[in-house]
């Protein structure tokens, strides 16, 4: 809830800006009545907000894939998670404690630790991967006596396979960020397409503010929007921890 209400105040307080840069114009650089307006103004104008929409939709589509794919490699880990605990019941009583246990380990670190520092962005140790080798240990040196124990260990050894593929997946989007140079081209080209609308006089300048000031607030959502989608995992848009705890709980 604070992240959308937060939200909310940047895209009036934006909204405010745009009302507030008009009303200046308007008052210190009024349009004189015999000026004309340029045809080749309106031309720039409309390229500079058909490419800006672009950039936009490009970055939108780009932060939300990465979202998406963050998604569908935590639902992979934690199913593949999920699915070695109940492998683990068919085992023999000691090997099945040591998988179990394993597997509740790895949960309960990738929920409680590993995620407070996906959204915050912090760096990842290898915690994890150990306590990944533990649960492959703990498999792969099971008993195999019988035929039924062998098809589960097959079984296992491809779940195995799965979880530690979707858990690199998760860590390499994790680190999947906008380059630098995309967000200074996200705001000028903001401020540039906002400033070209300061260039007309309309009549009705009541109309022209409440035009500006829904560009603005616009521009401001759709940047709030990608700038908390660039953390896949960020609180309340990314991917969450749900589907681990949903099972294991």
């Amino acid at each position: 809830m604070s992240n959308i209400v937060s939200g909310l105040i940047v895209v009036a307080f934006a909204a405010l800006i745009g009302f507030m840069g008009l009303v200046v114009k308007v008052r210190f650089f009024p349009v004189k009545e015999e000026e004309e307006r340029e045809d080749v103004a309106g031309y720039v104008t409309m390229v500079v907000g058909v490419i800006y929409a672009l950039i936009l939709a490009l970055a939108l589509v780009a932060v939300w894939e990465n979202k998406d794919s963050a998604e569908g490699h935590v639902a992979t880990e934690s199913s593949a998670l999920h699915e070695l605990y109940l492998l683990g019941a068919t085992m023999a009583p000691a090997d099945q404690q040591r998988v179990q246990t394993a597997a509740t380990a790895y949960e309960e670190y990738v929920v409680n630790t590993e995620w407070p520092k996906l959204r915050n962005g912090d760096e990842i140790d290898n915690t994890g991967w150990t306590l990944l080798t533990t649960l492959r240990t703990a498999v792969l040196t099971s008993d195999t006596g019988t035929t039924a124990r062998q098809d589960v260990l097959s079984d296992a050894t491809t779940q195995l396979s799965t979880l530690a593929d979707a858990r690199r997946g998760r860590l390499d989007d994790a680190t999947k960020r906008m380059p630098p140079v995309l967000w200074i081209g996200l705001i000028l080209g903001g401020i540039l397409t906002i400033g070209l609308t300061f260039a007309y006089g309309i009549e009705q300048r009541f109309t022209h503010i409440g035009m500006v000031m829904g560009m603005v607030a616009l521009i401001g959502f759709m940047l709030i929007l990608i700038y908390n989608l660039e953390n896949p995992f960020n609180h309340g848009l990314g991917a969450d921890p749900e589907p681990f705890k949903r099972l294991f709980d």
